[in-house]
């Protein structure tokens, strides 16, 4: 009898340290591909305006979670601008492209390539302005890591 109780015993106390020492580990995200790339992104478009870019790791997986497009419209200038903790389009492969929408010349985005030897991006958009979904916009734009 005394000896069941002390297993008992020595098995209650094992049970306790293992869930408290697991509950004290520090829990750590998981390490993306190209973490180099985690960060601001600033540049220049093809008419000369900014574009930027923030990336960030989200449970290991980089995402593009902000961004904000200036463009020469037929209106004036125009912003394309949006951003979600959550993630607006992962990172694959140092690619992405972020879906705008679609009117009647096709899709709206914003898409790049980050280029890890250099630090810089590049890549092309197309968007529509305002109130327009039959006259698309297009151009190009490259730029480099940043600081905001």
């Amino acid at each position: 009898m005394k000896k069941s109780s002390a297993i008992l015993s020595l098995l209650v106390i094992l049970t306790i340290m293992v869930i408290s020492s697991s509950s004290c580990k520090k829990k750590t995200e998981a390490v993306p591909d190209f973490p180099q790339l985690i960060g601001h992104w600033s540049g220049t478009t093809s008419v000369d305006t900014q574009i930027l870019f923030w990336v960030n790791n989200i449970s290991g997986t980089l995402y593009i979670t902000q961004y904000d497009l200036t463009v020469l419209t037929i209106n004036g200038y125009q912003r394309y601008m949006s951003s979600n903790t959550y993630g607006i389009a992962s990172i694959n492969s140092r690619q992405f492209k972020i879906h705008l929408g679609t009117g009647t010349a096709g899709e709206a985005f914003i898409n790049g390539t980050f280029n890890t030897n250099d630090m810089t991006v590049y890549g092309s958009y197309a968007v529509y302005s305002t109130g327009n979904t039959t006259d698309i916009i297009t151009g190009t734009y490259s730029g480099a890591m940043g600081t905001k």
